[in-house]
């Protein structure tokens, strides 16, 4: 993730914009690429951008979006939203987490990889995301902020490798 995605992030979160406002912002721009586009252009005036971001986003935006167009950094919303969406994670205290397995595990194993997770990262709650990779040959990579717990047969025969390769 970019700094300047970051610190736009950060000024969504400080400027407690609403997150259904910008979920309504994410999902126009994703149904409407020609509308992001047209932020994104140099060749459209201020004044044009500014009359449609007044007409199409909600008054907790649009100052925002007016600066982000300003700045020629429309293309750093997506990923300001990420950080936005972690910041009000980490402000309840809910820590995200993706759980990439072979064999999918069972409710207990499940309640027990989040009660472990809660006391590691001292969290209320956990956002964990199940995904299926076969790749994997057998075991899990657990992923939860920048900590990969890789646990799985290709990640093993893989370090295996990497020793022998270097004696």
């Amino acid at each position: 993730m970019k700094r300047i995605s970051m610190t736009y992030g950060q000024v969504l979160f400080d400027l407690n914009v609403a997150e259904k406002n910008i979920q309504q912002a994410e999902s126009m721009f994703r149904e409407n690429p020609e509308l992001f586009k047209a932020l994104e252009n140099p060749t459209i005036t201020k004044e044009e951008k500014a009359a449609v971001i007044d007409r199409l986003f909600s008054d907790d935006l649009k100052s925002f979006l007016k600066v982000v167009c300003e700045n020629g950094d429309v293309d750093c919303f997506e990923e300001a939203c990420e950080y936005y969406y972690e910041l009000k994670r980490q402000e309840s205290k809910v820590v995200k987490a993706e759980f990439d397995y072979v064999t999918k595990p069972k409710k207990e194993q499940l309640e027990r990889i989040k009660q472990y997770l809660k006391k590691q990262y001292q969290a209320d709650e956990i956002d964990l995301n199940l995904k299926e990779d076969a790749s994997l040959i057998g075991g899990f990579i657990l992923k939860v902020k920048d900590h990969v717990y890789d646990n799985s047969l290709k990640g093993k025969m893989k370090k295996m490798q990497q020793s022998l390769t270097w004696r």
